[in-house]
Order: structure tokens, then C-alpha cells, then sequence
């Protein structure tokens, strides 16, 4: 990853914002992003996979997929971006080995993987439900970076909005979670 995008990342205190790679593996993010998803400095790197996370991972209510309200939309987004990285890269073992484990793994992502889409039509907008401090719906934004095969994902609230409220509270609680004694 080139220096210059790590720095983007970082200097965008008021955005959460994260680089994933080919087959969506989160390679670097701000610290919005870890306190708005998770903390992915606490994940091993192969559970910092977003489609591994989206087909494989928890199901717990109202939290799929970090609670997002499009997780379907992401799931097929997911799909077609794994199929445009097996075409890319056909003798990758780790595009080939997490595609087998996907289709394995999960009814969904293979019903999807069957359907063979490869062109991908943006989200704009979507709602976080979090545990803490509620819906906050942002909007998406998704800047490729074609020399690298990465994609940088900024999500951003509506100047003056609850969810830009909400933002400002993620950045000052950060990843800590809080818990009533007792």
C-alpha cells in the first residue's frame, strides 16, 4: 500500500475511512472506522476479511454485518468483486482458496458466485445500527486505486446531522466499550 493512501487514511478525522484490497481484505483503516465496524487491529488478518465477514461471519440480531441496513447489497457487491479478482488473478491460491471457502461455507455467496455478475453499481448510502450510539447513516464513498488493486471507502454523515453527531461521539469513545458495573 502506497504511503501517501496510509496518510489519506489518517487525515481524515472526521470520515471513517479503510483500504481493502482485491478480495476485501481490510489492509488499513482510521480510527473512526475501527470504533463505527470493529477494532481490526484486534482481528488475525484473515478475520479482517469483509467477504469472509459478510457470508461466514456472526449473525447476531440486528448486528449482521456490523448492523449495516444493506448487507445484501454489500453481499453482492462482495460477490462480483471476488469474481472480477479470480478473473484477474486465475492461479492466486489465496483468491482461489477463499472463493472454495465461501462457496463451501455459504448458500448465499454461492447462489451469488453462480449468477456471474462482474459489474458492480455503487452504494450511496447506508445506515450503521450500533450498539452504542445508534442509526448512523452515511454516505459511501469508493475511490479505486487501479495500480494497486484497492479500493479506499470513505463513509461521511450529512453536515449537522444526528449521524454527524453520532461520528463525533465514535471518535472520542473510539474502540473502548463501555459497560455498567455491576
Amino acid at each position: 500500500m502506497r504511503q501517501s493512501i496510509l496518510d489519506l487514511v489518517h487525515r481524515l478525522p472526521g470520515a471513517a475511512a479503510f483500504v481493502t484490497s482485491a478480495t476485501l481484505e481490510v489492509l488499513a483503516w482510521n480510527e473512526l472506522a475501527a470504533a463505527l465496524m470493529e477494532d481490526f487491529s484486534a482481528l488475525p488478518r484473515r478475520d479482517r476479511n469483509l467477504a469472509r465477514r459478510a457470508f461466514l461471519g456472526p449473525r447476531a440480531e440486528g448486528r449482521r454485518l456490523y448492523g449495516v441496513s444493506d448487507a445484501a447489497a454489500f453481499e453482492r457487491h462482495a460477490a462480483r468483486r471476488l469474481r472480477t479478482a479470480a478473473v484477474r488473478y486465475p492461479d492466486d491460491p489465496e483468491v482461489s482458496g477463499l472463493t472454495r471457502e465461501l462457496l463451501d461455507g455459504s448458500e448465499e455467496f454461492a447462489r451469488l458466485w453462480d449468477a456471474r455478475e462482474v459489474d458492480d453499481e455503487p452504494t450511496v448510502r447506508k445506515t450503521f445500527r450500533h450498539p452504542l450510539v445508534g442509526p448512523v447513516a452515511v454516505n459511501c464513498d469508493a475511490l479505486e486505486l487501479s495500480d494497486r488493486d484497492q479500493q479506499v471507502v470513505i463513509y461521511t454523515a450529512v453536515p449537522g446531522s444526528s449521524a454527524e453527531e453520532a461520528l463525533r461521539l465514535l471518535s472520542v469513545i473510539g474502540t473502548q466499550r463501555m459497560t455498567t458495573p455491576g
